[in-house]
């Protein structure tokens, strides 16, 4: 790309906008104030990392935001880049490099699949994927941007009866290839939108296991997210949930009633493994077990918001046992459940610090379609309690496999609990 010249934000053509759009969101709205000019260092940084090249693209000029991102037209002008993608690597550079690990640029199809997983339903092979950065002690707690040789995207479970379990995926597979192309060099979003299509149709997979390389062909299939199961085990309730969804607090509610419909006369809450999702819907859960006070607290520069308890829950008699199961998955949504219930005394926390993830997140739409998540606050609990980095701890640690069926994990809380 050759830079003809530079223009100021409200003369941007199409590409440059988003750039300006995102720089904009982040110094209003970014949790800590991060100057202008890191942002434009880790913009260069991005295109230097992430730009593809392009010897044909036409000359354009190049928006500043600010004087100090005149180095950012520099480095797209070295780079050859696509113009498009060009600003889209600047983008993740500043996100990547300047913000924490929770912010992240949606182009238009990643905000698709981020807005369909939300909804519980989607067309897949029915498997949860995260990104593990390979360079860090504890890899599955480290996700990455982009996919390389460090960083591997790797299998985190698959749903029962889907075509991932009916082709014997398993948790830890590292995906490489799909369709003939490698997932060197891709997000985790862009990997999962090629993974992702019409139910019917068939999708080519290579994967790593260990020291074998495999490829499988997986039919694609309508995929109902498995959002909780429950059932009663004697006279304990027993509830998984795996995701929270913007309507996971409605499921929620209907199984605590089923439950006790069906004679529970305690609860295992099993949140292991279930990661971030709707602050308002882990509140409202949150909220099926306490009578009145304060779920938690977001804290930002200049704002402090109270999250109180929403009323009408079904297990708020302090009588009722509730024992909740975590483990280093539990992430973010789930964390404001436990740490809740732990701290107002009205559950036992019993397993292994959780993820630690104390933020949250806003999407804010781009003029691309696209959009910016951007952590806005961290969250505390009623106390105060900052879990940002070690998590929650449990009551009473403990290792319970994720592979126990539910009456063995009935049978290991019995124990544990006495």
């Amino acid at each position: 790309t050759d830079i003809l010249e530079t223009v100021a934000c409200d003369a941007a053509d199409d590409d440059f906008t988003i750039l300006c759009e995102v720089v904009d969101t982040i110094r209003l709205n970014y949790v800590d104030a991060v100057p202008l000019d890191v942002l434009a260092d880790a913009a260069v940084e991005g295109i230097e990392s992430f730009a593809v090249l392009d010897q044909t693209s036409e000359p354009l000029e190049c928006a500043l935001p600010d004087a100090s991102f005149a180095a950012v037209c520099e480095a797209l002008d070295d780079a050859d880049a696509i113009p498009l993608n060009g600003v889209e690597a600047a983008i993740n550079g500043m996100i990547a490099f300047a913000l924490d690990p929770n912010s992240a640029y949606l182009d238009p199809q990643a905000l698709a699949l981020a807005q369909e997983d939300q909804t519980g339903s989607v067309d897949g092979i029915g498997a949860l994927v995260n990104t593990e950065d390979r360079t860090t002690d504890d890899p599955a707690a480290n996700p990455c941007l982009l996919i390389s040789d460090t960083c591997r995207m790797v299998i985190i479970s698959t749903f029962a009866d889907s075509p991932a379990e009916r082709a014997g995926l398993m948790p830890g597979d590292e995906l490489e290839v799909v369709d003939g192309e490698s997932a060197l060099g891709k997000s985790l979003d862009e990997v999962t939108n090629l993974v992702r299509g019409p139910s019917g149709s068939d999708v080519e997979l290579t994967f790593l296991r260990g020291d074998e390389r495999f490829t499988v062909t997986i039919t694609r299939a309508a995929i109902e997210i498995p959002i909780a199961d429950w059932q009663v085990i004697a006279d304990v309730g027993y509830l998984k949930l795996n995701l929270i969804t913007n309507n996971a607090d409605e499921v929620v509610h209907y199984a605590l009633r089923e439950l006790v419909g069906d004679g529970a006369r305690s609860l295992i809450f099993d949140l292991r493994g279930t990661p971030g999702g709707s602050l308002d819907s882990s509140v409202e859960i949150a909220s099926e077990f306490l009578s009145d006070g304060l779920v938690l607290r977001t804290e930002s520069p200049d704002t402090v918001i109270p999250y109180e308890v929403r009323g009408g829950g079904v297990l708020t008699d302090p009588s009722f046992p509730v024992t909740i199961l975590v483990d280093r998955g539990s992430a973010s949504a789930s964390e404001v459940v436990s740490g809740a219930l732990k701290e107002a005394g009205r559950a036992t926390v019993i397993g292994a610090n959780t993820f630690g993830k104390n933020t949250v997140q806003q999407r804010f739409s781009l003029s691309n379609g696209g959009a910016i998540k951007v952590t806005i606050a961290r969250w505390v609990t009623p106390s105060g309690a900052d879990f940002g980095e070690d998590g929650i701890s449990p009551d009473i640690e403990a290792e319970v496999p994720l592979d126990l069926t539910p009456e063995e994990i009935v049978a290991l809380v019995n124990t544990l609990t006495g």
